[in-house]
């Protein structure tokens, strides 16, 4: 077993395959752990679906599942997004898989220099820490390997849309809920569901959130930044 720790949280990690351990180099702790996952062998082969992907990597996503189904006792969930911070604050893009998610976060990394700092590009973890949501980084950070092990507080959502014209609006409640359970990994036990559904009514209570259409020139990384900045 090694020890890692994600969103402050010790999680000890019994792995079969080199790669897992590899995979968290810089998240590595000595603290006790406050639980540990361990994936089987039948749990590895069923993620395979004898498909091309090699056991060390399915166990990765396997782990990582289990990971994220014990992190409600701790007041924090994963969403699928990718996170970029700014002067110290940070703001989330969710959108489905080739939206362009991480073409937007370069774009933002492009324009902002030093001042922007990549927290995760693909799953994210967000935790509630003294009432304040943040959004951390994890080893599990999409294929292009954007992030870092930081933790920062999120100044608001975004649903990225493509479009040849670049707009932003806030969003409803109605039009939030509409598209962010697509981006949660929602438990199928409901022990698990009940603690995170009050988790997910403070996101929706305390997080600003956008519709942004955008093309992929920077100008969309600048409306998006100027409009999300402004609100408290």
């Amino acid at each position: 077993m090694f020890r890692i720790k994600l969103a402050g949280i010790p999680i000890g990690i019994y792995n079969r395959y080199v790669y897992v351990r590899r995979l968290c180099s810089g998240y590595e702790t000595a603290e006790t752990p406050a639980f540990t996952v361990r994936a089987t062998n039948a749990e590895i082969l069923a993620e395979q679906d004898g498909g091309p992907f090699a056991p060390g990597y399915c166990e990765g996503l396997c782990l990582y599942r289990k990971i994220c189904h014990q992190l409600s006792r701790y007041d924090a969930f994963l969403m699928h997004a990718s996170a970029v911070a700014v002067d110290g604050e940070a703001y989330v893009f969710a959108a489905p898989s080739g939206t362009g998610k991480t073409t937007h976060t370069r774009l933002w990394l492009e324009q902002f220099g030093s001042r922007a700092e990549v927290v995760n590009g693909d799953k994210p973890v967000f935790r509630f820490v003294r009432g304040r949501l943040y959004v951390c980084g994890t080893p599990w950070r999409g294929k292009e390997g954007m992030g870092s092990n930081i933790m920062r507080p999120v100044r608001a959502v975004c649903f990225l849309e493509q479009n040849p014209a670049n707009s932003i609006r806030p969003l409803t409640r109605g039009e939030v809920c509409r598209r962010i359970f697509h981006q949660l990994l929602m438990p199928e036990d409901q022990q698990e569901l009940d603690r995170l559904w009050p988790l997910l009514e403070r996101l929706l209570a305390d997080t600003a959130f956008y519709l942004l259409q955008c093309n992929r020139e920077p100008e969309a990384a600048q409306l998006a930044y100027q409009t999300m900045r402004r609100k408290k």
